[in-house]
């Protein structure tokens, strides 16, 4: 997948703390979504069965993990980590950064379609307490 080159249609970030033991940003991404509260995976679930109606991707071809664990990698440093990917619908990226302390972790989306608009705003809740859940979760001590 290719990043858009225009400025993204929509984009939220937030950030937070993180336990000194993760020291890079992929390591910071990975976490984030591993920690997430039962409940989580239940509702990416039930998303993944009503999207699969409309012909959107749920699953990475050849990839087993969770879609989010699994999104092609689009920059890799230790500092930063984007994954993202294009479908009919929009295409969106995760930028994870790491500095000093802190995990921020920024979406970004372009609309390729009206249906973009329309998922994000079925989405819009659901995605902000699950990113914000993910940056929290970077701050438990294991």
């Amino acid at each position: 997948m290719i990043r858009p080159s225009t400025h993204p249609d929509w984009q939220d970030s937030y950030a937070g703390p993180t336990d000194a033991q993760i020291t890079t940003a992929r390591d910071a991404y990975e976490t984030g979504f591993r920690r997430l509260p039962a409940w989580v995976g239940w509702a990416l679930a039930a998303r993944n069965k009503a999207v699969q109606l409309f012909g959107l991707k749920t699953r990475i071809e050849g990839r087993e993990e969770e879609l989010m664990l699994a999104l092609p990698v689009l920059q890799e440093t230790p500092e930063a980590y984007e994954v993202g990917i294009h479908d009919k619908h929009l295409t969106f990226t995760i930028l994870t950064e790491r500095t000093g302390t802190d995990t921020r972790l920024t979406t970004s989306i372009w609309f390729n379609h009206w249906t973009g608009r329309t998922y994000l705003a079925l989405v819009y809740i659901p995605h902000k307490i699950i990113v914000r859940l993910a940056v929290k979760a970077l701050s438990w001590q294991t």
